[in-house]
């Protein structure tokens, strides 16, 4: 079991590390655009490292972990493959044409592009989403507490979000970049921790990799149709491409070059650091003596196999891991609501004004999140599922607007509406008509037909098409009378 003491010690100060340079960072933030964006000053190495710290959460250390033990690479493709493939992603179709036009948040894309009411359609879309992310965030938080300090689960969740809302209040943007590069040290720092020790315990690192069967290197999941493994892939590719607080990086580069570089460093990154989780899952499997799955799986070895200091590296790194992406995720909240929910407000105030609503917001948006995540499972789960409508509607419209002319404002509501119903078809019919029940469906465990999530982007395209041809014929001058 883990030294208790040494933990709680290790813990403590690095929490007081984290709040000092929150507060530190702050003197620097005097407008909105410090707070938000970073004043725009950021250079390659940090985008890089805060878009990786962003994008590296607790799942991806614990879920792909527990998952490949069970199920091998197969279980592995979202965690850590599809989602560097979406960082390349973003980084060549999306970071620097943002950072190009200057905007503050997604929702600015939209209005501008589009207008307001895609704007807000964009914008209560996304808040959902980055609010769930928050409280999951937490939950796991929680559980790491509990493990590590025997800490009731409640406490843990009202000291977490404290904390977190205390030094993203202060700093914003810069304070959350400046945290992300100590948290990326130390999770890099106690991930390698965890390996040596598992190497260790094998007698080094050959005898480790020869432990690893064939069968579990198979990227192809057991009975799966070819729709499935498209939708496998999909999902973290395609899904994740359109999410402010990875879009709020890059618009926070100095130019978009280094924007552009930024995030294809941190696609790298993210691939190599993630790809730990991976041996770790590959060979914990063979230890001996490990009964614990899942989320648990990850904890559980570190605990059977090494030392109480690796076990508190172990920690750090997990701690780090949701420090970093919770403050991400509570920060986008605030900038959607600050500039584009209450734009009327926003377009009257004054600088400091905003700055000061900014920082009111950031603390409602962190007090949300620990609403949800101590609201009980029934409460987590219906938001869950609410939070995956539309969200390919917001891609499709991205993807085509960023690039084209084509279609106007009504053209991105017909790709969001579209796609709503595509996933009122696939997660909620489709389901009841096989005969599961409403709470199986409420849970997030029922069913949906394989390839759910293209069927979604399908419907979004044809949404987005067929609207944007009916906008086109509208707007087209009659044809010219014909002399007798």
């Amino acid at each position: 079991m883990p030294d208790t003491l040494l933990s709680a010690v290790f813990i403590v100060l690095y929490v007081a590390v984290q709040l000092a340079i929150g507060v530190w960072v702050s003197r620097r933030v005097s407008s909105e655009t410090d707070y938000f964006v970073g004043g725009r000053r950021l250079g390659v190495a940090v985008v890089a490292i805060s878009v990786f710290a962003n994008f590296f959460g607790a799942e991806t250390i614990l879920a792909s972990s527990g998952i490949i033990a069970s199920d091998g690479l197969a279980g592995g493709r979202a965690e850590p493959f599809g989602y560097a493939l979406c960082l390349l992603a973003m980084a060549l179709l999306i970071a620097s044409a943002f950072r190009a036009r200057g905007y503050v948040t997604l929702g600015d894309f939209f209005r501008e592009r589009f207008g307001r009411w895609a704007e807000l359609a964009s914008v209560w879309l996304t808040i959902p989403v980055s609010l769930i992310w928050a409280a999951a965030q937490l939950i796991a938080l929680s559980v790491l507490m509990k493990t590590a300090l025997g800490v009731p689960e409640q406490a843990t969740l009202l000291a977490a979000v404290i904390l977190v809302a205390t030094y993203t209040v202060f700093g914003g943007m810069l304070s959350d970049v400046a945290t992300d590069v100590v948290q990326s040290i130390v999770l890099i720092v106690g991930l390698g921790a965890a390996l040596v020790a598992l190497a260790g315990w094998f007698g080094g690192f050959s005898p480790m990799f020869a432990v690893i069967e064939p069968n579990q290197l198979s990227i192809i999941g057991e009975g799966e149709s070819w729709l499935a493994r498209l939708d496998v892939w999909a999902i973290p590719i395609l899904g994740s491409l359109i999410t402010q607080e990875t879009v709020s990086r890059f618009l926070a580069a100095k130019d978009p070059e280094t924007a552009r570089r930024g995030g294809i460093i941190a696609a790298g990154l993210y691939l190599a650091v993630g790809v730990i989780p991976v041996i770790i899952g590959l060979a914990g499997a063979h230890v001996a003596g490990l009964d614990a799955e899942g989320d648990e799986f990850f904890p559980s070895l570190v605990q059977l196999i090494a030392n109480p200091v690796v076990f508190v590296f172990f920690a750090g790194a997990l701690l780090s891991a949701i420090l970093s992406t919770v403050n991400s995720n509570i920060l986008s909240v605030s900038s959607l609501i600050s500039v584009n929910l209450l734009a009327g407000y926003h377009a009257r105030a004054s600088e400091r004004q905003r700055l000061w609503f900014a920082r009111a917001m950031t603390v409602t948006a962190s007090f949300i999140a620990y609403a949800i995540a101590a609201g009980g499972a029934s409460i987590r789960d219906l938001i869950t599922m609410t939070s995956v409508l539309g969200q390919a509607g917001l891609l499709v419209a991205v993807l085509i607007g960023l690039r084209s002319r084509f279609g106007g404002e009504a053209a991105a509501l017909g790709a969001v509406a579209a796609c709503i119903l595509a996933n009122i078809a696939t997660l909620v019919v489709y389901p009841l008509q096989k005969g599961e029940s409403l709470a199986l469906l409420l849970a997030g465990e029922a069913s949906a037909p394989d390839g759910y999530f293209l069927y979604s982007v399908l419907a979004a395209l044809l949404g987005y098409i067929a609207v944007a041809w009916w906008e086109a014929r509208a707007k087209s001058p009659p044809p010219a009378p014909t002399l007798p």
